[in-house]
């Protein structure tokens, strides 16, 4: 019983540590500019993955844009940091801004109901 209990403990830690996100796939250099962007290895691969490189990471970061799935959707539609926010900010969804998008259209701000002016 004792044997298989520490060919499981073993299995178990072993597997915790090759599911462990590193930087071995990245240059010193790389590395260094997801860091200096405050990014850990895992988010920093997940950006890799999806074509998001610090510096364009940098750029969604300046617009106060951090969400990864935000970042990684909008990025994968083909906006820039600022063409999403300038869409996000009229209050559009990324399928409302890609289909807009395709029409050949610019984001403006959605209008909003006015309230009706009060009676004195």
């Amino acid at each position: 019983m004792k044997k298989i209990i520490s060919v499981l403990l073993i299995a178990l830690f072993m597997s915790a540590c090759a599911s462990k996100a590193t930087w071995d796939n990245m240059s010193e250099e790389t590395i260094a500019a997801w860091k200096a962007q405050g990014v850990e290895a895992a988010l920093a691969n997940e950006y890799t993955d999806n074509a998001i490189t610090p510096e364009k990471y940098g750029e969604w970061k300046a617009l106060k844009i951090t969400d990864s799935e935000t970042i990684i959707a909008w990025n994968e539609s083909k906006f820039s940091a600022d063409a999403a926010k300038n869409w996000m900010s009229g209050g559009f969804t990324l399928d409302e801004a890609v289909e807009n998008r395709a029409k050949g259209l610019s984001p403006v701000k959605k209008e909003e109901k006015a309230e009706p002016a009060a009676a004195e």
